[in-house]
């Protein structure tokens, strides 16, 4: 018995053959299928691809309104002609960027040889931190002290003729009130921000054992350990919070900082 898969026309190619099995018309019909379940599954496949996007974006979303909102725009331009002015630029050599297992915050150097002062909160978990100079240089930092009734600490890095600015001295912080000053640290998804503000007036807050300096200024997460310079220059003190004004009933938010003299007297200490 003749084997159907020897037949030579079951072999071949020519058109004849294929014309006796289908229709022409039933031909078109089943490429016209064809070619709808390709347009169908296309457009699936868009459609969850366009899903998926939509999702990724509405999880970013409230990370991006953090960063790009009206405020953080402003602050921006603000630093942008701050940071024109020939001793601004030369603060912005002091202040760096201290950065720990995805925890960011500010410091400023306050010798040529290494120390630098920050915000007790920014290095609480750790001993070590990665220091990052405006230069580029960066530096692995020693915590050397932790002092949370002020919410100050101190960090040491192996280095010599670092630029660094003076801490005052001052302890009459009424004499500050209404005085202009300038800030610089790292807000939100920014590094080297300088910003002005306000001093406001001091108060006494229930979980620090010293007044602090109450500053209105647009202070963000970032900012806390940036330095508070006076018009003449020095550091008054180191932003560490945003608190509701304690001496107003409104929802008004004000910056508050260590004054600088409880700081001085902590270097001091470790140089005995």
């Amino acid at each position: 018995m003749d084997n159907e898969n020897n037949d030579p026309k079951r072999n071949t190619d020519d058109e004849r053959y294929w014309e006796a099995f289908f229709n022409p018309e039933d031909m078109q019909e089943w490429e016209n299928e064809k070619l709808l379940k390709k347009k169908r599954k296309k457009f699936l496949v868009n459609i969850v691809s366009s899903l998926l996007v939509l999702a990724l974006l509405i999880s970013g979303l409230e990370v991006w309104i953090n960063v790009f909102n009206l405020p953080a725009i402003n602050f921006v331009k603000v630093s942008n002609r701050l940071s024109k002015e020939p001793e601004v630029k030369e603060y912005k050599k002091s202040v760096v960027t201290i950065e720990w297992d995805g925890t960011k915050g500010t410091g400023f150097t306050v010798t040529a040889d290494g120390l630098i002062v920050t915000n007790e909160h920014v290095v609480d978990r750790t001993n070590r931190v990665n220091v990052h100079f405006k230069s580029g240089d960066s530096y692995v930092g020693k915590v050397i002290a932790k002092h949370p009734e002020l919410d100050v600490a101190i960090i040491d890095i192996e280095a010599s003729d670092l630029p660094h600015l003076q801490l005052s001295i001052e302890n009459e912080w009424e004499r500050w009130k209404h005085e202009e000053i300038i800030f610089i640290g790292n807000p939100l998804a920014f590094t080297q921000i300088a910003n002005q503000g306000t001093i406001i007036g001091s108060a006494q807050l229930t979980d620090l054992d010293v007044p602090v300096l109450m500053i209105e200024a647009p202070i963000y997460k970032g900012n806390s350990g940036s330095p508070v310079i006076s018009q003449t220059g020095e550091v008054i003190g180191v932003i560490f919070a945003t608190l509701q004004n304690p001496q107003m009933d409104s929802k008004n938010i004000v910056g508050v900082a260590i004054p600088s003299y409880h700081v001085k007297t902590i270097i001091d200490q470790l140089s005995e």
